[in-house]
């Protein structure tokens, strides 16, 4: 599909950027990513969702993964 060039400029890019996971309260027993907010639980999309940093949803694979 063709976008004209001014918005193809504003159009965000996939750039890696590393998680910064936290625990918040003792009661709750997964991590947190201060930038995000992903909760680290133990399944293969937030596995993927970690390799690929908090842009993951700017990943070209991004809607493969999640249909």
């Amino acid at each position: 599909m063709w976008v004209p060039a001014e918005i193809q400029d504003e159009k965000e890019t996939y750039k890696f950027e590393a998680h910064k996971p936290v625990k918040l309260t003792k009661r709750i027993p997964y991590l947190v990513c201060q930038h995000c907010g992903l909760v680290f639980i133990r399944n293969k999309v937030t596995s993927w969702c970690i390799k690929t940093g908090c842009n993951h949803s700017l990943h070209k694979d991004y809607k493969n993964n999640f249909k």
